[in-house]
């Protein structure tokens, strides 16, 4: 996720996950560990070398991810996937410490959140963003009442893979920072259709919301035409489109006010 932008950073503590939802069945996890013809199992939750990656140093003592960063977290798995239970805590114990970044994660399982939460949670940490993604109308009727309903001080809900026209619309207040929009990348995605992606933009604009087009997907429908778009072109093709609404260049919400002092963490 963090390629292009210097204000990311990417933090996987653990990998694989097991599907639970339509939006799960092309997998990107699953294609990839194709691709590179991993010998374990893509639904075999493991810890990586990169657990302890927020507390790491340089050889100069500084942090090998730098103050201020936004860190896509456990973008290889999910956050809450049960799988992971015993690692969790530790976690949470390193995103504390570093106060100085913003931790971002996904997930499916939100219905799993408070079973999952540190014992000091309280309303929320300030540093983590939350994001519940939803991929039709059944996931987002079912997933956003138990989000709405937590004690979680920023939110974001993630439509993706889109694969049907949703009405979140009932779901957007104050307290959504962001809502973001995807199609479904890979050689059998299913085609995601423009009109669904105008269609939740104008919800999000009524509801003066900050809005995202993330990419495309492969197939994408658009004007009476299906078009079959290459996974290097998904992202810049959504970019073009200018559709975006209080989204700042580096891809922010503008309703994210997150600011740090170096005094911020402690070890």
């Amino acid at each position: 996720m963090s390629e292009n932008w210097s204000v990311y950073a990417d933090w996987n503590p653990w990998h694989g996950c097991t599907k639970i939802s339509p939006g799960c069945r092309y997998c990107y996890v699953y294609r990839q560990d194709e691709m590179y013809g991993s010998d374990t199992s893509s639904s075999l939750c493991r810890k990586t070398a990169a657990f302890d990656l927020p507390l790491k140093r340089k050889r100069d003592k500084t942090w090998k991810i730098e103050s201020g960063k936004l860190v896509f977290t456990c973008f290889t798995s999910d956050f809450l996937l049960k799988d992971a239970d015993p690692w969790r805590a530790e976690c949470w114990k390193m995103m504390k410490i570093r106060k100085d970044l913003l931790f971002y994660f996904f997930t499916k399982r939100i219905d799993r959140f408070m079973e999952c939460a540190p014992e000091d949670w309280g309303e929320g940490y300030d540093n983590v963003l939350v994001g519940c993604t939803v991929e039709n109308q059944q996931m987002a009727d079912y997933r956003l009442p138990i989000f709405k309903s937590l004690p979680i001080k920023h939110k974001s809900i993630i439509v993706a893979p889109m694969i049907e026209a949703i009405d979140i619309s009932a779901y957007l207040d104050e307290t959504i920072e962001e809502v973001a929009v995807s199609g479904e990348s890979g050689v059998y995605a299913r085609p995601c259709h423009y009109e669904w992606i105008l269609s939740v933009r104008e919800q999000c604009v009524a509801h003066n919301i900050p809005f995202r087009f993330h990419q495309t997907g492969a197939y994408f429908f658009k004007d009476g035409k299906m078009y079959r778009i290459p996974r290097r072109f998904q992202l810049s093709q959504a970019h073009k489109a200018n559709i975006d609404y209080h989204i700042d260049e580096y891809m922010v919400p503008s309703k994210i006010k997150f600011e740090w002092k170096a005094d911020d963490y402690h070890e």
